[in-house]
């Protein structure tokens, strides 16, 4: 490896990166929140403290950031659900070839069977599976070409 002038000679360590904004952050939040708390408060009450804290500033309708921390407070409270489709069967060549396959999903769409996104997502899970089995089929003709030259 080139040696260049910013290169570490053995031993020596790099100065401390300091402390993120994010954590000085949460670290004066937490500190002006446990105003209430002693040294002997444990980390549940900490915690609650926290909580309270918070919680006072995102009902407060004086405080210009309480939407945003009642938004933050909904958020880890009650995540978002994901969005699934629902069970959908249709006629579908498990032994037939890509294009048979892709084909059926063009057909069912066309049917009504199953809605166009879902048909996209399907179609392209076909695709990553000829990839698949493309790079799979690749890779054991190249082994077996290797092991020829090698004999």
């Amino acid at each position: 490896m080139a040696k260049t002038k910013t290169t570490l000679k053995k031993g020596v360590k790099l100065p401390d990166r300091g402390r993120g904004f994010k954590s000085m952050l949460f670290e004066v939040i937490r500190e002006e929140s446990q105003l209430d708390l002693n040294p002997k408060s444990t980390r549940v009450e900490a915690e609650k403290a926290f909580i309270r804290h918070a919680s006072s500033r995102a009902f407060d309708t004086e405080d210009s950031s309480s939407a945003t921390i009642l938004n933050e407070f909904m958020r880890r409270s009650f995540p978002p659900l994901k969005p699934t489709s629902e069970a959908i069967k249709f006629d579908f060549p498990v032994e037939g070839s890509a294009t048979d396959k892709a084909l059926a999903v063009i057909k069912a769409i066309s049917n009504g069977d199953i809605p166009v996104d879902v048909g996209q997502i399907i179609v392209g899970i076909i695709k990553d599976s000829v990839l698949i089995e493309e790079g799979t089929d690749l890779k054991e003709r190249i082994a077996k070409l290797e092991a020829l030259i090698n004999e």
